[in-house]
């Protein structure tokens, strides 16, 4: 189990149309991305994030 005390919040931009955040964190899981998500928008998530994995989910989501 991870240590959320040392997470940000980070945005990702991905289209979010129709799409449960339970939906949106399995794609994004399948992907690489690691985090939790906390928040979607119309074509935004924003998750919280470990600082260590930031770099890496952002090569995930290119």
């Amino acid at each position: 189990m991870r240590d959320l005390s040392d997470t940000v919040k980070q945005r990702y931009r991905i289209n979010t149309a129709g799409k449960s955040p339970t939906q949106l964190q399995k794609e994004l899981h399948k992907r690489g991305v690691k985090g939790f998500v906390v928040g979607v928008n119309h074509n935004r998530v924003t998750m919280l994030v470990d600082r260590r994995d930031v770099k890496r989910n952002k090569e995930c989501i290119r």
